[in-house]
């Protein structure tokens, strides 16, 4: 919940598309519509099929596959390899190949975008189109090197989504709920939160109570933001 939830708040694709609408109306609308095909049809869907991937294996319909050879993240992959048509087979997996891809060249420029504009701030220059691909590349090359390393897709997935609500759940919040957002505590907060649940998470510290690591990254993020915001304040009040 402390991962997967806060998401939809900070996700920068989804403020891509935010931004994108002509209005605030489209926006609600894509953001309504957007919603209801994640939950429940996408969400239970991926969860019922990987069900059925194994029951398929329980019961023997998978040949040459067993709970020790069986990946958990290939259960669904070998279910359509083994039940579907060849050209069935084709439409489908390119439907999930292009969800993929739709969402990496999303992520990529993001990334990118906010390396040239708020980092760098070359994104007024001549070469800013150059610079944003060469930036582009380099992230790709970064995220393929990390995706080759991890043996895990979900933990792949779960560690970054880690990183990203603990690091920027809070001055998300701020930005969109105080009056005046603090900017300094804003990115001490996010280097706090980020760096910290990422420690906690490699280092294998065990957590009291078996906590998530994520709770312990958005409380020193909350906890960072709100002293330097006040810190600030008064500096301001005194001058």
């Amino acid at each position: 919940m402390f991962t997967i939830i806060p998401i939809w708040f900070i996700g920068m694709t989804l403020y891509q598309r935010i931004y994108a609408a002509k209005n605030t109306q489209s926006a609600q609308r894509g953001w309504f519509i957007a919603g209801l095909f994640e939950y429940p049809l996408m969400a239970f869907i991926g969860v019922v099929l990987g069900m059925f991937a194994r029951v398929a294996m329980e019961n023997q319909l998978l040949p040459g596959y067993n709970a020790a050879n069986l990946d958990a993240e290939m259960g669904l992959p070998v279910l359509l390899k083994t039940i579907l048509p060849v050209g069935f087979l084709g439409i489908v997996l390119s439907a999930y190949f292009s969800a993929i891809m739709s969402t990496a060249d999303s992520c990529l420029m993001a990334a990118s975008g906010n390396l040239l504009t708020d980092v760098f701030r070359l994104h007024n220059g001549r070469r800013s189109l150059l610079l944003s691909q060469l930036l582009t590349l380099i992230i790709g090359s970064i995220a393929l090197l990390l995706a080759l390393k991890m043996t895990s897709v979900l933990d792949l997935m779960l560690h970054s989504y880690s990183f990203m609500v603990s690091g920027m759940i809070i001055p998300v919040l701020a930005a969109l709920f105080s009056r005046n957002p603090n900017k300094v505590a804003a990115l001490l907060s996010m280097l706090t939160g980020g760096s910290l649940t990422l420690f906690l998470i490699l280092s294998g510290i065990e957590l009291p109570f078996e906590l998530d690591a994520n709770i312990f990254g958005i409380a020193g993020s909350l906890l960072v933001y709100v002293i330097v915001a006040s810190v600030k304040k008064e500096k301001t009040l005194t001058v």
